[in-house]
């Protein structure tokens, strides 16, 4: 008997010390690395605020992925992009965009090095036409790219995608599926690409790839020419194969399970749009500065159709919630002694924040506008406190100077903030539409006075 308890006793020892050395093991592994992904968008012909939010927030929802949405894409102009694993472009410059990247060369560039070192990008719908003045650099990066002199898609429409390749694992387990979206005929390059899917045009009776890979360097290229709008994010098949084609650029196993589709993510505001022009602001903060009386304090300096958040180094913040414009003819105007008069953000009402105000300070906002398209604008201008209880109105009914043959030059408007909002910490403004199409606003400043 005494044996047996023994030997049970020693049995038991043994398996509690391999219980305990495998689960060191289990705990000792290092947590499994997820992919890094990078969603680029902040210029593209279709709603980006709205899909890129729901692109990024669908990727998230997997375990594996670690997504970050940039709404900047001059980060394609530096080397932070090297930090992640995938890039996801639902981004687009096109020829006829009066906007670009700080260096699209460099952008180019930066991409072409970040496929030849092993990593992979997306091409997201009419991402295919990005750097539209580059397409010499551009069609051998990604395979084909967009041709304006081909049909350009199918009218809108629901219509069935045939899975060509069973054997990827992008595609494995996906089975045939219908979708509304737009049926892209657009396509131009003859560069060898793996096709993973297609549709029959009923414009053209002819089958065009839906989805496909193409091989760069080290790196591969996944374009889908699907996904115009956030009614083709709904389809669960459609939102699978963007997670697995992340996940296998990546470098990670493709679960056969299918992705569930998330709620709809939060649009991006309405505003940058156009990138800040640095030197621009440079030169007219100190344009500002020079016009200030002694002992004042220039805090903070916004091009509002450019810029839509500022913190000041003593603390003080604004944020103008609007949208933007460039107005077309600005650049053969007299406004282009002050590059920032070229853009306004415009809403109905354009909404000022300001926030961190110190209670022992004194301060004067000020701002410019003009009426850039001759629309007949006349504004008034509120203080309202932060619990919108309290309205002050601090400029009423003022007629916008005309653009019209250039007859008047921006106006600068000021007004001292009344302590009572001062104390409260901060205020919102609000640029009111009295008459004409909507209000508007070119710049912002908020000075310190004695």
């Amino acid at each position: 008997m005494t044996c047996k308890i023994r030997t049970t006793s020693v049995l038991l020892f043994f398996v509690a010390s391999a219980f305990l050395w495998e689960m060191q093991l289990v705990f000792a592994q290092p947590a499994a690395k997820k992919v890094k992904v990078l969603v680029v968008t902040g210029i593209e012909y279709h709603d980006w605020r709205a899909t890129a939010p729901q692109i990024a927030k669908q990727l998230a929802s997997c375990s594996d992925l670690d997504v970050l949405l940039e709404p900047d894409y001059n980060i394609l102009c530096t080397d932070k992009i090297f930090n992640y694993d995938v890039i996801f472009f639902n981004f687009c410059i096109l020829q006829d965009f009066d906007k670009e990247t700080r260096n699209d060369g460099l952008a180019i560039d930066n991409i072409e090095k970040f496929l030849k070192s092993g990593k992979g990008i997306v091409i997201y719908h009419l991402a295919i036409g990005m750097f539209e003045k580059h397409t010499d650099r551009v069609l051998p990066l990604i395979g084909r790219d967009y041709d304006r002199a081909l049909p350009p898609h199918d009218p809108f429409r629901n219509f069935e995608v045939t899975i060509t390749d069973r054997e990827h694992p992008i595609t494995k387990h996906i089975p045939d599926f219908n979708i509304d979206d737009e049926l892209y005929t657009c396509m131009r390059g003859d560069h060898p690409i793996r096709v993973l899917a297609e549709a029959m045009s009923s414009e053209q009776q002819k089958k065009y790839p839906m989805a496909y890979l193409y091989k760069y360097g080290e790196g591969y290229a996944f374009t889908t020419v699907l996904g115009h709008d956030m009614q083709a994010l709904k389809s669960p098949a459609f939102v699978t194969m963007l997670r697995n084609a992340v996940l296998w650029l990546g470098k990670k196993g493709v679960p056969k399970e299918p992705a569930t589709v998330v709620a709809p993510g939060r649009p991006i505001p309405t505003g940058k749009v156009y990138p800040p022009d640095e030197a621009a602001n440079r030169a007219r903060m100190e344009q500002i500065g020079q016009s200030l009386a002694d002992g004042e304090k220039l805090l903070l300096y916004l091009d509002c159709g450019r810029e839509w958040d500022k913190a000041a180094s003593t603390g003080e913040t604004f944020s103008v919630d609007a949208d933007c414009h460039r107005f077309p003819g600005a650049q053969d105007s007299w406004v282009n002694d002050t590059p920032n008069q070229e853009h306004v953000a415009f809403g109905n009402p354009v909404v000022i924040d300001l926030d961190k105000l110190k209670p022992n300070k004194k301060y004067r906002l000020c701002f410019s506008w003009w009426d850039f398209d001759a629309g007949g604008r006349t504004q008034s201008v509120h203080l309202l406190s932060k619990d919108r209880t309290r309205n002050e109105t601090v400029i009423k009914d003022a007629k916008l100077p005309n653009f019209s043959r250039n007859e008047q030059p921006p106006e600068t408007k000021s007004f001292d903030i009344a302590s009572s909002f001062v104390h409260d910490g901060g205020c919102v403004c609000t640029i009111d539409l009295v008459q004409g199409p909507n209000a508007v606003i070119c710049e912002i400043w908020l000075v310190e006075v004695k």
